[in-house]
């Protein structure tokens, strides 16, 4: 599996149907049980994404801060495929949920707008967060990421939801929108 993954890493954040391939073609002698091994480790990354978002619960969030950005880098750092990650929160800053999209070409995040205002009306946040990922290993946000921030801002401001951030992760490194002034 480190040959197919290249990496602990890789491997813990890879899709459940990718893991039962990677297994199948290494000739694995589980045979039906590539299924139970695949998702074990399917099962054993959200407990652990479970008890890492813990940091996020009970006091104000800050994107600043080096426990968010570590959730950050635990979520998206490793994946091999672009991913945009919507966090709620409360008008206090207080987390509340988080919506992670999948998929995507390499070059061009596409945030979720339609689903994220409808998310944000149901739970009724005040403040967003976008995080993507930038598999190529290169965390600076591209012209697209900075042009689709700002007009996803655009669209949420005038329904009195404030975007707090947008931070590009590329492996451990987290770069915030906010911090360059363009959020």
């Amino acid at each position: 599996m480190i040959g197919r993954f290249g990496s602990l890493r890789t491997i813990y954040s890879a899709s459940l149907d990718a893991l039962v391939d990677a297994l199948a073609e290494a000739g694995s002698e589980l045979g039906e049980g590539r299924a139970a091994v695949a998702s074990a480790i399917v099962a054993a990354r959200r407990l652990s994404e479970a008890a890492t978002r813990e940091v996020l619960l009970g006091q104000p969030t800050d994107t600043g801060t080096l426990a968010f950005r570590q959730y950050l880098v635990s979520r998206l750092g490793s994946r091999r495929e672009e991913c945009v990650m919507v966090l709620f929160f409360t008008g206090d800053g207080l987390y509340i949920a988080e919506d992670l999209y999948v998929g995507g070409r390499r070059a061009e995040i596409r945030i979720p707008l339609r689903r994220t205002v409808r998310r944000a009306f149901d739970l009724d946040a005040r403040r967003l967060v976008i995080a993507h990922n930038h598999p190529s290993g290169i965390p600076q946000p591209s012209a697209a990421d900075i042009a689709a921030t700002g007009h996803f801002r655009e669209v949420i401001q005038a329904l009195e939801i404030g975007l707090d951030d947008h931070c590009v992760v590329a492996g451990n490194c987290v770069v915030s929108m906010r911090a360059m002034g363009l959020v």
